[in-house]
């Protein structure tokens, strides 16, 4: 078995991960080296028990049925990072509205041979995969990404490169969730950077969501145009770096013909409007 996220594993191309900026490589656990397991890889953040992100692998065309593998809730410490630095039930969701959030999708991995799908799956509920989400986020813009992530990659029998974070902000609110319990900061949101070929390109998309948006009681209806971001926005909030897939971002590519095209216009001529179809 093999472990850990494979930067080779969309054929013909090297997904590799994302740089770090110096202060998240000095916050980082190893500063910064990647801690592997099943199909998945985690840099964490020693500094806010979170993981700074995480990385995957799909391979949509091997995708096992929903439901062959049972989910049994079994979350537990990560074993290759210290159990102090780790955000258990006690520290963050006990009791309270937060909930349990994993970063790389568990139905994500259920793919391929059964053994290492289950391995996979039970490595997805580490707590170094978990971070407190808002109540209503699961069930609204993020379950909804996540879905329609792995719709594209099952649909068109597509291999995928997946990276997931927090948006870690020092403004963050402090939770103290019981008496005696060290303090954690929630995050401010969530990100998500989706590679696969498209047309016989390399393409890659980012979305972002922010946890206080789903307060309201009835949130905005998910569509992935509305949530997707350009790339160099998520590089912005967290201090990662996706050089190699900038290049790759439609978003990215849409603005830098808008404002090669306006260069072009006389200075009484209209505004070329960048393409509409900008998402995978």
């Amino acid at each position: 078995m093999v472990p850990g996220y494979d930067e080779a594993f969309l054929p013909g191309s090297v997904v590799s991960l994302p740089g770090l900026s110096q202060r998240l490589s000095e916050e980082a656990y190893l500063s910064g080296a990647p801690v592997h397991h099943t199909r998945y890889s985690v840099v964490f953040s020693a500094l806010r028990g979170f993981a700074i992100f995480t990385a995957h692998n799909v391979d949509g065309s091997t995708i096992l049925p929903e439901g062959r593998i049972r989910r049994d809730n079994r979350f537990r410490n990560d074993p290759e990072v210290p159990a102090e630095l780790q955000v258990d039930d006690d520290r963050g969701y006990r009791n309270n509205r937060w909930d349990r959030g994993h970063l790389v999708q568990r139905r994500a991995l259920h793919w391929g041979d059964l053994g290492e799908a289950r391995a996979a799956d039970a490595d997805s509920f580490l707590w170094t995969n978990i971070a407190p989400q808002h109540e209503h986020l699961h069930d609204t813009a993020w379950g909804s990404i996540e879905d329609w992530m792995l719709d594209r990659s099952t649909d068109d029998l597509q291999r995928a490169a997946v990276f997931t974070g927090p948006v870690l902000t020092p403004d963050d609110p402090v939770h103290v969730n019981r008496a005696g319990q060290r303090p954690i900061r929630i995050p401010a949101g969530y990100w998500k950077i989706m590679a696969l070929h498209h047309e016989e390109r390399l393409v890659a998309a980012a979305f972002l969501v922010w946890q206080r948006d789903h307060d309201r009681i009835d949130p905005v209806e998910f569509d992935p145009v509305l949530e997707q971001v350009r790339l160099t926005t998520i590089e912005h909030l967290t201090g990662l770096s996706f050089e190699a897939l900038r290049p790759c971002d439609p978003l990215h590519l849409a603005a830098a013909r808008e404002r090669e095209l306006r260069g072009l216009q006389p200075p009484s001529g209209g505004v070329v409007s960048a393409p509409t179809d900008i998402t995978l």
